[in-house]
Parts: structure tokens; sequence; C-alpha cells
């Protein structure tokens, strides 16, 4: 029996990226596009008096989501970086977040198709650290392409003296490493369950946190339960207003992907993949 090790499957990578491109591409586009309407509305002042009128009238639980006490006339960079944690944004971040591991591991067991796969001298960890790449990749190159949006929205549109981009990059960055931990998550869940389940427990878990973040803002007597919640550690307030990087939170987030990726390759190496 030869103990040369199997080289790490390209083939497959370029495959899987083939096949996860057209989804990241429509992801990518859409939020580009909403960065860009976002710097439009932004910069005609009559629409924003009437877009903080209309936030007026609604709950403050709503309010709070998008942005809080920030939102305010004069406060530009306040008002364009609603852009960045926009629910439908969130939502797009989250579906490839959870779609793509959910189709690259249980997905392909679901359809016979791994066993192709392991049977082409490609390991059970190739594969899995194939998926992982292809999600945390995907989520940082849809970081870079929000971030190039504003800049391209404040490029068309003047805002009178010059934006500061550096804390939208910032913003960008701490955005992407929730949403690779969310990534994570979503990977340890792949690699334990049948898709469905998979894909129903990582959406239970974002769904619980997002509204138990808000709710906490909202309530004061459960303000408590804040560094529960996987979206209290980018805080928005506090990416702009200071120079430097929130580290602490950053290093929150960076413990859960990891510890998340890495649980999940033990699974996933000692999973039974017969459906």
């Amino acid at each position: 029996m030869s103990n040369e090790r199997s080289p790490f499957p390209i083939p497959l990578l370029r495959f899987w990226v083939l096949r996860i491109l057209p989804a990241w591409f429509f992801i990518g586009l859409v939020i580009f596009l909403f960065q860009i309407m976002i710097c439009a509305m932004v910069h005609d002042d009559k629409r924003i008096e009437a877009w903080l009128k209309l936030l007026d009238m609604l709950p403050a639980i709503v309010k709070t989501s998008l942005g809080g006490d920030m939102l305010q006339a004069g406060n530009t960079s306040a008002l364009i970086a609603i852009g960045y944690q926009h629910p439908l944004i969130m939502l797009l971040y989250m579906l490839f977040a959870v779609g793509v591991p959910a189709t690259l591991l249980p997905g392909e067991i679901q359809k016979g198709t791994m066993e192709l796969i392991l049977a082409r001298r490609v390991t059970k960890t190739q594969a899995y650290i194939c998926a992982g790449f292809i999600t945390v990749a995907g989520m940082f190159a849809l970081v870079l392409v929000m971030f190039l949006g504003t800049v391209l929205g404040t490029s068309i549109y003047d805002f009178g003296p010059a934006l500061r981009l550096y804390p939208f990059f910032k913003s960008a960055v701490i955005g992407g490493l929730l949403a690779s931990a969310v990534g994570g998550i979503a990977l340890l869940a792949a690699a334990s369950f049948q898709r469905n389940i998979a894909v129903w427990l990582t959406v239970a878990y974002l769904v619980l946190n997002y509204f138990l973040a808000v709710f906490t803002e909202w309530w004061t007597r459960i303000k408590w339960l804040q560094p529960a919640t996987i979206f209290h550690y980018v805080d928005g307030p506090r990416i702009f207003n200071e120079s430097a990087w929130p580290l602490d939170d950053v290093a929150v987030l960076l413990s859960l992907l990891v510890v998340s990726t890495v649980a999940g390759a033990v699974i996933w190496s000692r999973r039974d993949l017969q459906l």
C-alpha cells in the first residue's frame, strides 16, 4: 500500500468554484448596486429629509436595526453605512454563507456524487477544505465588492467635503468576518447533518441571534444578553468613531470561525457519508 499523499484536488476546487460562481456573481451585483443606490439617496438632501421623517414614524425596534440614533441629517457616513447593515444585504451574505457549505458537502452526499469525488483520490479532508475555502474566500470577495460599490458611489455623487472611506473599509472587513464566522457555523452544521437539517439549524441560529441583538438594544431588561449574540461584535458607532480597529471584537469573530471550522473538519473526517 502506497503512503504517497494525494495531490490537492485543484480540479475539484475549480469545478465547485464554477458551480457557485453564478450565485456569487448575482449576490455580488445586487450588493454592489445597492451601495451605489444608497449613495444616490444620501446625495439628495430632499430625499434624505423625507427618508428620515419616514424612519421616525417607524417603531423604535425597526429604527434600531437600521442604525439607531446615528441616523440623522448631517451624519452622511452613518446614512451611507445603512447599506452595510440593511436587512437585504445581511440576508444576501447569510444566504451565501449557509448555501455554499450545504450545497457542496451534504448536497453532494444526497445526490450520490460525493462517493464519485472521493473515488478519485480526493480525501474527505480535502473536500472539506475546498468547501471551506470557497465559503470564506467568497465572503471576503463580496466584502470587497461592497466596499468598491461605496467607492464608486461616493465618486459619482458630490458630497461636498470628501468622505473618509477608511471607516467603510473597516466596517466591510469586520462584516466579512461576521459572515465568515456564520460560514464556519454553516460548515459545522453541514459536516454534521443532512442538507435540509443543516440549513434550518443555521438559519434558526441566525434568526435567533439577529432578533436577540435587536431586542437587547431596544429592551433594557435583557441588555445583559448582548454579548451572547454574534451581531454584538460588529459595532458600527465604534468602527466609525474610533480610528483603531476593534481588536477584541475581531478576536471573538476569528475565534468563532476557527473553532467552528475545525470542529466541522473533525466531525466530517469521522462521518459515515452513506445516505
